[in-house]
């Protein structure tokens, strides 16, 4: 403490509780809260390295995929994309990044950031970008890493992985996929799809808590890391160090051994509904919501064809603050919703259907409450009670 300062009073952290309905988290399922309350053990004790490695061997299963170098990663999906960017690229090469939004902006920015040569794909607005633009731009000039977000967090679009796997390889480059927004909602068979490098976080639709990267690489992915002519720049995250992890040195790294419970709880429930029940209930969700704010007058940014079920871009009426209403949400009643990035900031409301957060009470709740705050704001409602009603119809 600094001499003279006085002494910070004593205060109980008691955080609110929330509904979490943005873009970023879910409300953890009480599994993962199952996960969180186990003893905690070394990181080098067989009980913890046993369930280290239930989750990695679920994680496969959930991605479809054989790959021997899969890897929980302390931090987050941004953690996971700069493994996958560093231990792919070496400065010079080229990357061809798909772009729908803000998100993929910044995975092209931190392309660039390893020193990699950066040509940028970028979509129509409301649309993923085409496989023709893609092959041109691939076509231009050799290419390490073809890089797309499987879902854009900003926009509320899904990029389809169809062909991207065929035209990386025809290409000789290494096919990147992000699938944080995806990952447990649609399914994405990694193997079949030709993707090299997956990676996404703990958190969102998986509803476990925020603290681990998922990041696998598939054998071609690895032989080009362990062809390169340049150490990768970050010694944790570089392949061969994951891999002395696993085999050599585990007591060498430290784990965050609650939130590796808590996913893999998580993971077993994923395993345990399947994908089919996943995907369509997520699906449910966005069509019911969708169908209910239209009912307010609300509007997907997203064009249809390309809209992802976890997140959805609202637009904002003419003359509404859309952060007032935010905040009209927030305080008095616990519910947090996203709002604009970058260009669309003040544009569009962004509402997350993830996982566990995607409950029928809490999208009545935020129907209902849209409302009456759309309506105090100037909003003309067509008929007041519809869109609640509208939402409990088309719900399963």
């Amino acid at each position: 403490m600094t001499e003279g300062a006085a002494p910070l009073p004593y205060r109980r952290l008691n955080p609110p509780e929330r509904t979490l309905l943005g873009p970023d988290l879910s409300n953890a399922s009480p599994r993962a809260r199952q996960g969180l309350i186990g003893v905690l053990e070394g990181a080098n004790d067989p009980s913890f390295l046993a369930v280290l490695d239930e989750a990695i061997a679920r994680l496969r299963q959930l991605w479809r995929t054989e790959n021997e170098d899969t890897y929980l990663v302390p931090g987050s999906e941004e953690t996971a994309l700069e493994a996958a960017l560093l231990n792919a690229l070496q400065p010079g090469e080229t990357a061809v990044v798909a772009i729908s939004g803000f998100f993929g902006e910044r995975l092209a920015d931190a392309a660039e950031r390893c020193g990699a040569q950066v040509v940028r794909v970028v979509a129509p607005a409301g649309e993923a970008v085409s496989l023709e633009a893609l092959r041109e731009a691939l076509g231009a000039r050799p290419t390490r890493l073809l890089a797309v977000l499987h879902g854009e967090g900003s926009t509320g679009v899904q990029q389809p992985l169809t062909g991207l796997g065929e035209l990386a390889r025809e290409h000789d480059a290494l096919l990147l996929v992000d699938s944080r927004w995806t990952i447990s909602a649609v399914d994405a068979p990694h193997d079949e799809a030709g993707i090299d490098i997956g990676v996404a976080g703990s958190q969102k639709a998986i509803s476990a808590y925020p603290g681990l990267g998922l990041i696998t690489f598939s054998a071609r992915a690895a032989a080009v890391h362990n062809a390169r002519q340049q150490p990768v720049a970050s010694p944790s995250l570089d392949l061969a160090q994951l891999r002395r992890f696993r085999e050599e040195e585990r007591a060498a790294q430290t784990m965050p051994a609650p939130i590796v419970y808590a996913l893999t709880e998580l993971l077993q429930l994923i395993s345990e509904q399947g994908m089919d029940y996943r995907a369509d209930r997520m699906v449910n969700r966005r069509d019911a919501l969708v169908a209910a704010f239209a009912e307010l007058g609300l509007s997907v940014y997203a064009q249809p064809g390309f809209r992802l079920p976890t997140v959805t871009a609202f637009k904002v009426p003419q003359g509404v603050d859309a952060d007032a209403i935010r905040r009209a949400l927030l305080t008095p009643y616990r519910i947090d919703i996203g709002g604009g990035l970058g260009d669309l900031r003040g544009r569009v409301w962004r509402v997350g259907m993830l996982g566990h957060s995607a409950q029928p009470t809490f999208l009545l709740a935020l129907v209902t409450l849209m409302e009456i705050l759309l309506e105090e704001a100037g909003q003309p409602i067509r008929e007041r009670g519809a869109a609640a009603r509208t939402l409990l119809a088309q719900l399963d």
